[in-house]
């Protein structure tokens, strides 16, 4: 390392670029900066807007290490009372150890215009709110100050860190429109980072560009790599540039995960270091050590070892039940009539196991650890699995920080199914199914093999509905609905019904239909998992003219089981439903001896590219006074791409009007 600081010094004494092309002049506010924005962006509707974003990470040398300083300027523009909020602004700081980051440099302007003329108000440095998150996290927050409707504000700020491995992510998309993004990031070339960028938006500037570096560094006596003095360090360093313009407001859409795994962002672990100096003698991540370091925590691999609140019965489950699975299935039984899901998604525990049995209570890690305990108490080979909620994230699975987990499910080797997922926190929930919240990409075995699982979903999500009705002579639809909920869609109803209750429920289904005066409604199967939960009810649909000679009649509203998320005409983000989807609805119609059906709905059939899916209609007359319709939509995917969303959407307009298609029958 002496060596590598010996060379930098011959280099000369360069100087760090500076930053150049900032598109505003901070403190430098026109009249003009207040006019309408241009028509490429969608801020004539937005409560706010950022006219100007811009941020830039370098390391620099200090004090026997070296720092990461962070300067961020931002203009933004408030257009209208609503978007007051974008005036406060949240800074988040990492902390450990009783260090923590620095935040200074703090400055800001309220700028208003009045009488054509722009007046400021500056921003005081001392009402600085701050709020610790959690262990590793505080937060600082500020408000500008004199907003008002058209109001401009700005404000800049510097994070100094001592953490190098924490270098400043950036997003550029936010829910209000950005017209100006720009992230730069000067790295030496002793320092390696992985860099990671999610979202799909394009980049108007992407560049890496090699920039001529220097800094200076104090070496104590301690440090070991000489004597106590300053010393300059130059030599090349690597400018990361990522630029976005016009970047209109991120909405969510149906089917989506996290906005966090869709909104254009980089992100950046540190991987290597060619400076051995003070305190970096070992600053690369790895999953082994990831591993080797979980199982060794109290409130996680020791919290498995810890004595088991449940041996004594795992034990017997062990003697009854010879079959592995069967003795599994017991197990998770056992755990998930024992404890309460807190609705926490964790990945440590916050209490011994011991306690959280006592409780009957805690998060999804003193549920699931609890869980693979008891397995391996009765004699099983089960492992914690650690993945990220659908909420929370996808995994980067080149990128190892275990921030990026925030829950841990269970795994087990069983004969002939060597992958096997469990989980405690859903009273309901069989062996092999993993929450609807935690099929999202990859979970990892937290053991020594580190190995990747995918979360797959173990069945699909299926409604079928199915209506008898008889027309009456004086033109009223009568009859029954049994609507039967199966695989997730079971989980799912079951769920709801457990967060509120039966009657609750119930009366969220009948009003589904309250122009069909609905009665007698009932649930099935409420208790049995190895049956769909199903609904049974009672309809009636009065005509409103008796006597009329002709009849269109709603049958498939009957069933009311089409959905048609996709509203927007078009998508840039995939689509991810988190399992396939069937949706199954029949229609048995009798007719009085007087009636005829005026004519048949035409048949369709449609397919989705690529076995994506397919929709079926179809309408049959059996005999002279019943009609049968027969609607069927499958998605046969769990995951579609942006380019499918177009055919996607299709097929779900056509099948919704299609469903809503009248029969027309008339008196003979």
């Amino acid at each position: 390392m002496r060596v590598l600081i010996a060379c930098l010094l011959l280099a000369g004494p360069l100087t760090a670029q500076k930053i150049t092309n900032m598109p505003i002049q901070f403190g430098k506010v026109l009249p003009a900066d207040f006019a309408n924005p241009p028509a490429a962006t969608d801020t004539a509707a937005a409560e706010a807007e950022y006219l100007c974003d811009f941020g830039n990470s370098k390391i620099v040398g200090s004090n026997d290490r070296f720092q990461v300083v962070f300067e961020r300027t931002a203009r933004l523009r408030i257009n209208r009372k609503s978007g007051y909020e974008w005036a406060t602004v949240q800074v988040p700081l990492y902390t450990k150890d009783g260090s923590s980051e620095r935040l200074t440099n703090l400055k800001g302007f309220t700028y208003n215009l009045q009488n054509g003329q722009v007046s400021q108000v500056k921003l005081s440095s001392e009402p600085v709110f701050k709020e610790k998150l959690d262990k590793n996290h505080l937060q600082v927050s500020f408000t500008m100050p004199n907003v008002r409707e058209n109001s401009i504000v700005e404000f800049t700020y510097t994070i100094t860190s001592d953490f190098v491995f924490n270098l400043q992510g950036w997003q550029f998309e936010h829910s209000i429109p950005v017209r100006w993004s720009e992230y730069r990031a000067v790295i030496p070339q002793f320092y390696h980072y992985k860099s990671v960028t999610r979202g799909y938006l394009p980049f108007a500037v992407q560049e890496n560009t090699t920039v001529p570096y220097s800094t200076n560094y104090n070496m104590s006596a301690e440090s070991g790599l000489g004597p106590n003095k300053d010393a300059r360090i130059s030599g090349q360093a690597m400018q990361l540039r990522w630029v976005m313009k016009n970047v209109p407001a991120f909405r969510s859409e149906p089917f989506m995960t996290t906005p966090h795994d869709y909104v254009r962002s980089v992100h950046f672990e540190l991987a290597g270091s060619d400076f051995t100096g003070k305190d970096y003698h070992d600053l690369s991540g790895k999953w082994e050590t990831l591993w080797k370091t979980l199982n060794e925590d109290e409130e996680f691999g020791k919290a498995i070892t810890s004595p088991a609140p449940l041996a004594a019965e795992a034990k017997v489950i062990q003697a009854k039940y010879a079959d592995p699975a069967a003795r599994a299935a017991a197990v998770l039984a056992l755990v998930q009539r024992s404890v309460q899901y807190n609705g926490q998604p964790r990945l440590f525990v916050s209490q011994p196991l011991r306690r959280t049995f006592e409780k009957h209570l805690g998060n999804a890690a003193d549920i699931n650890l609890l869980l693979v305990q008891t397995l391996r108490q009765a004699g099983l080979q089960a492992t914690p699995l650690l993945l990220s909620t659908r909420d929370h994230g996808q995994v980067q699975t080149n990128l190892p920080v275990i921030t990026q987990f925030n829950y841990v499910a269970a795994h087990l080797i069983l004969p002939n199914q060597p992958d096997v997922l469990l989980d405690a926190t859903e009273p309901q929930l069989p062996l092999g199914f993993l929450p609807e919240r935690c099929l999202n990409g990859q979970g990892c075995l937290a053991d020594a093999s580190g190995r990747w699982l995918p979360l797959k979903p173990a069945a699909s999500h299926v409604q079928y509905q199915s209506a008898k009705m008889r027309l009456t002579p004086q033109g009223s639809l009568e009859g029954t609905v049994k609507l039967e909920y199966g695989g997730y869609a079971g989980l799912e109803a079951r769920r709801q019904i457990r967060e509120s209750f039966t009657g609750d429920y119930l009366g969220r289904i009948s009003h589904r239909w309250s122009d069909w005066q609905p009665a007698a409604v009932k649930l099935v199967a409420l208790d049995s998992l190895r049956k769909p939960l199903a609904v049974e009810l009672n309809l009636n649909f009065p005509s409103d003219n008796p006597d009329a000679a002709m009849f269109y009649l709603p049958l498939l509203k009957a069933v009311d089981m089409m959905p048609h998320p996709f509203k927007s005409e078009s998508r840039i983000y995939p689509v991810n439903l988190g399992m396939p989807r069937e949706y199954t609805g029949l229609v048995t119609l009798t007719l009085p001896a007087n009636f005829t059906v005026q004519e048949l709905p035409a048949n369709i059939l449609l397919a989705l590219p690529n076995g994506g899916g397919r929709f079926s209609y179809q309408a049959s007359q059996i005999g002279p006074e019943t009609i049968q319709i027969a609607t069927r939509l499958q998605l046969s995917k769990a995951d579609y791409s942006p380019e499918e969303y177009a055919a996607l959407r299709e097929i779900h307009q056509r099948a919704a009007s299609k469903c809503a298609e009248m029969l027309v029958v008339r008196r003979k």
